[in-house]
């Protein structure tokens, strides 16, 4: 089988490696989709924080169909239309037997400390495979994952209905918390400097949309919010301009959800965290959301469509993350044909 490796940064290969046996507990899943996230680009770039190289297959955004499964709890049998969660925890530990699995002290994320899923085949846990409606196609049921992952980051911020989330970043999971604040009921205000992602998330309901670039941002904040400031906050950035300054951005008692990476350690103000009483949450992968995020897509909460950027071919990867790292206001989701 082929499958697309990332052997060191700045370095994609395919290579042929022989086909996956099912074992108990697994299922051998034909991949036909799998996207590209933000994090697949960093990988090559050689500036993910979390990434261990060599991976033998690049990506965990992947979807196909089972090909080989033993008896299992959950039904699952060959021919089923699946998704795949990525993360795979040792299901020993002390977090994993609080249910908290996505925070695994031993955890390997499919294409960053293991294998990933540009692989023609690949052996998947059942319990972290989950089957998609026959309505759906695989185009959206690649968005399941990330989803999931600003499902997981609102749940951290603690969004309730009717409170306003100010979302820093309008890529795909800043997007996706967005979207996932108005199906809870809550109001997302969305900051970024790319005026074309603003202008696709206020396109597609997003109530308020702020471009930063020269400034404003506790002003606009302020006014949104008369004066209150909103009660919690999605960072996707990993920006240290905002994080340096978060405290500023939310109400006293307010919760702050930490998605994106920073490169380097960052100074914070715990003097005026404290002062607040400000809860800092990071949010890390995510955990037992696959079930509401395929509900959620299968039911049009999320523009799929109009998410997808374009859909290309294995042998496209290379130049296609090139260009997004040189061109990102240019690009939501990738899919890439397996």
């Amino acid at each position: 089988m082929k499958v697309l490796c990332l052997p060191e940064a700045g370095k994609l290969e395919v290579r042929e490696f022989p086909q996956p046996k099912e074992k108990p507990g697994y299922a051998v899943v034909k991949i036909l989709k799998c996207g590209i996230c933000g994090s697949d680009v960093t990988a090559y770039r050689g500036v993910n924080p979390t990434m261990k190289y060599p991976v033998n297959g690049l990506g965990h955004e992947g979807v196909g169909i089972i090909e080989e499964v033993g008896e299992n709890d959950k039904g699952l049998k060959a021919g089923d239309r699946v998704t795949l969660e990525p993360y795979i925890p040792c299901n020993k530990c002390h977090m994993c037997k609080q249910g908290r699995f996505n925070n695994c002290t031993d955890i390997r994320v499919c294409g960053v400390h293991k294998d990933g899923m540009m692989s023609e085949l690949f052996l998947q846990p059942v319990n972290q495979t989950y089957k998609i409606p026959d309505e759906m196609s695989f185009e959206h049921a690649v968005l399941v994952e990330p989803l999931t992952i600003g499902l997981h980051a609102i749940t951290r911020a603690r969004a309730a209905k009717g409170e306003k989330v100010v979302i820093f970043g309008a890529g795909v999971i800043g997007l996706m918390a967005a979207f996932g604040c108005i199906n809870y009921g809550a109001e997302p205000i969305i900051i970024d400097v790319v005026q074309e992602r603003l202008d696709y998330a206020s396109n597609h309901g997003i109530p308020h949309v702020f471009n930063s670039r020269e400034g404003g941002i506790q002003e606009f904040l302020s006014e949104v919010t008369k004066g209150k400031m909103p009660e919690a906050m999605v960072d996707c950035t990993g920006s240290p301009f905002i994080l340096e300054q978060m405290h500023d951005y939310v109400c006293h008692g307010g919760r702050i959800a930490l998605v994106g990476w920073p490169h380097n350690p960052v100074a914070i103000n715990t003097v005026r965290l404290m002062q607040k009483e400000i809860d800092v949450c990071p949010s890390r992968n995510s955990n037992q959301k696959f079930p509401e995020a395929i509900q959620m897509v299968n039911e049009g909460k999320i523009p799929a469509d109009a998410m997808i950027t374009k859909i290309i071919e294995m042998d496209e990867v290379e130049g296609t993350i090139q260009d997004i790292a040189k061109h990102p206001a240019d690009y939501l989701k990738v899919i890439v044909n397996i």
